[in-house]
């Protein structure tokens, strides 16, 4: 059955995929959407768009193939510079993870990614959406848009690994996350999330719904083997973790995009969001 995009999303996939044509004749044979539009949880002006794209095997061993793709995802500047500027982030921006066609039916962590790009972020080496999570998400709702049906892609998802990868996840990514939160390290940070992380003036509520909400998915997910979006996980969050509410609350109101809570004040936010993060990374792994 046919589930048709987000007016606004429909829009930047179009656009998106014109420019591809243009950049890389023949090259995308197949594209579908994943992330939040295929959760359920898309939020116009808010959310961005999430694209797995199957890159034609004849173009693989075509030299220019990476400086293609880094122009395609150039493309996306324009877009990124006027959302910015409207405070929306990368709302509306495609975010793709690029795949080759004679890849695209091997399990998912044997998949060896052609490239990707997030918001400003170009990857010339891998993909870290090329995992089971996001291969739940597409067998589960993935929406294509371009080339056959994502039943006839012939995924393997991998489902016996979505658990061991979630927690491989905790330890690795969000574990650490945490302990830099609670620390603040001195060394100057190298990536602008770890600036956003460590300034002075405090986390904002983008910085804490991405902490908060990210294990909070995670727990879901080692409970019940189902992905969820953000909003969802903060709602579960709320369940799980009623201690961590106040803060919680800060997270939900940012992804539905209503007023921020007045309390708690900013000044708590860094220590009410690395004592969430620790509790549910804990009960996850415990």
């Amino acid at each position: 059955m046919f589930v048709p995009l987000p007016p606004d999303a429909a829009t930047a996939v179009r656009s998106y995929l014109r420019l591809a044509d243009r950049i890389l004749p023949g090259g995308i044979i197949a594209c579908a959407v994943t992330g939040s539009i295929a959760l359920g949880a898309y939020r116009p002006g808010r959310s961005d768009i999430d694209l797995v794209a199957v890159i034609a095997d004849e173009w693989l061993d075509r030299p220019d193939l990476i400086r293609r793709l880094r122009l395609l995802h150039l493309s996306q500047v324009p877009r990124l510079v006027v959302e910015a500027a409207r405070g929306r982030g990368v709302s509306a921006c495609c975010n793709t993870v690029f795949i080759a066609e004679s890849e695209v039916s091997r399990p998912v962590t044997e998949i060896r990614p052609i490239a990707s790009h997030t918001g400003e972020i170009f990857d010339s080496h891998g993909a870290f959406d090329v995992n089971p999570v996001i291969w739940k998400e597409l067998v589960d709702g993935g929406i294509t848009v371009r080339g056959r049906p994502i039943a006839a892609w012939d995924l393997d998802a991998q489902t016996e690994a979505l658990r061991p990868w979630v927690r491989t996840n905790l330890r690795e990514y969000w574990t650490p996350l945490a302990a830099q939160l609670r620390d603040r390290p001195r060394r100057t940070p190298r990536t602008l999330f770890q600036r956003l992380l460590t300034s002075p003036r405090g986390l904002s509520a983008g910085t804490v719904a991405w902490c908060v909400l990210g294990p909070a998915r995670m727990h879901h997910t080692l409970a019940t083997g189902e992905i969820i979006g953000k909003e969802a996980a903060g709602r579960h969050g709320l369940d799980a973790f009623p201690q961590h509410a106040p803060i919680t609350e800060v997270a939900l109101a940012k992804v539905r995009g209503a007023r921020i809570p007045s309390a708690p004040s900013r000044a708590q936010w860094r220590a009410l969001t690395a004592s969430a993060m620790e509790d549910m990374i804990t009960a996850s792994l415990g």
